[in-house]
This record gives structure tokens, sequence and C-alpha cells, in this order.
């Protein structure tokens, strides 16, 4: 008699904190990427296995590469040995990524995408408390630069491209400063922020957040014993400071 047929399971997918895109004001983002030589899921990065579903090489790809990042560094990054890992020809990821540096700019699209989501999640949960969204939004990015530093060393740096042309990395910055920039409009409605350009409140406190996130990410400045609650408690102090300015007035 004929065996019976055993379908395979299919690949399980867990996406954490999925990460949705909004166009947001292009002048914000412009002057925040012609500005970028910044050295530095919510998980918002898929954890999938290395049969992948046909048709998401693309996304495997940028999923290989992140272990590769962290062991190894950008030199370590190769799409040739990418492809041996994936199982695929060695062409084929040159299908999705024309270059290295394509797939790195990929790669820095997700963190963008995370920041996005982290300032809309804080604006969500604190919809009349434009204070507590700052500092949530604040807080969960330092987190996940934590957890994905070789995620946030890509966002800012140099050499990655900063053009018109590319539509993706582009309209990425767009909505994540797009989101900072909707926090911050919420306060100075509320008259919480004095007079200050939007584009410089936008610029003070990512840049101060962000430097923050990286110096913890280094392993610095924390207590090892408790990491998670010596990075709430400066993260506090640090807020306190941006907020209130380091006049204290």
């Amino acid at each position: 008699m004929p065996r019976p047929m055993h379908n395979k399971p299919p690949v399980r997918l867990h996406r954490i904190d999925p990460c949705t895109s909004e166009t947001s004001p292009r002048l914000l983002c412009r002057q925040l990427l012609l500005s970028c030589s910044l050295a530095p899921d919510v998980e918002n990065v898929y954890f999938m296995s290395k049969n992948y579903h046909h048709g998401s090489l693309r996304q495997a790809l940028i999923e290989a590469a992140l272990p590769v990042l962290k062991k190894k560094g950008i030199v370590g990054l190769s799409l040739r040995e990418l492809a041996a890992e994936l199982g695929v020809s060695h062409g084929a990821p040159y299908r999705h990524f024309k270059n290295k540096t394509a797939l790195l700019e990929a790669i820095a699209v997700t963190g963008f995408n995370a920041l996005q989501d982290i300032c809309r999640k804080a604006m969500q949960d604190f919809p009349d408390d434009p204070r507590q969204q700052l500092y949530q939004a604040g807080m969960d990015y330092i987190f996940y630069v934590a957890r994905n530093p070789e995620i946030a060393d890509l966002m800012f740096r140099p050499g990655l491209s900063r053009e018109e042309s590319n539509t993706e990395l582009q309209q990425a910055v767009n909505s994540a400063v797009g989101s900072l920039a909707a926090i911050i409009e919420n306060g100075k409605q509320r008259k919480l922020y004095g007079d200050h350009q939007t584009m410089d409140l936008v610029l003070t406190s990512l840049s101060t957040v962000h430097g923050l996130a990286m110096f913890i990410a280094g392993g610095m400045l924390i207590d090892p014993a408790s990491p998670e609650s010596s990075i709430e408690a400066l993260g506090k102090r640090v807020y306190n400071i941006l907020l209130h300015g380091m006049a204290g007035e």
C-alpha cells in the first residue's frame, strides 16, 4: 500500500515588535543625514532557520549577517560566505544586494524602523504625557541598542549611502526622525521646551540618548551584577539633565 505523505512543518518566523513605515518631514531627515558623522526586538528582527521560505532570501541574508557582524565585524562579513551558510549559489545574494554596502544599508534600515516603532509606541502608551513619551522612547532605544549594537553601529556610520536615490534608507530615516519630532512637538505644544527649534531638540535628544546607548553597549557605565537596573538609573539621571538643562533651570 502507498506510504503516507508527511508534509514538512513550515518554517516558523518569530517577529518581535514589528515596525511600520510612515513618511515624515523631509527637512528634518535631510539635515540629519547630512550631519551624520557620528560613530554608532522592540527587536524588530526576524529570527529564522537556515531553511527559509521561497522568496525570503533577502531577509534571510540580513538575519544571517547579524551574528557575523557581532563576531567578526564589517571586515569579516562576506556575501559569498553568507550564501554558503544559507545553501544558495554564490550569485544569489547579488539579486537582492549589489554589494556588501547595500546589505549593510538594509541592516541600518531595520534600526531606523525600530526607532520609529519605539517612538510611536511611547506616544500610544502615554498619549497625554509628552515628557513620559520622551523618557520611555529614550529608555527603550537604549535597551534596543544594548541588545543590537551591531545594528546601531550601522545607523549613523559614515560611508553608507546618504543619497536621495537610496529610497529605502531615506524613507526609514524620514519615518524615524519624524516620529521623534512628533514627540518633541507634543512637548512644544504644552510649552515644555521653550522656543527652541524642533530640529535642534531632535538632534540634542537623539545625540544624547544614542551616545549613552553606545557607551552602555560597549560595557561601560553599568554594574555587571545588575545591568538592567543600573541602565534604568543612569538613563533617568541623564534624562533629567536633558530635560532641565545643565544649568538646572
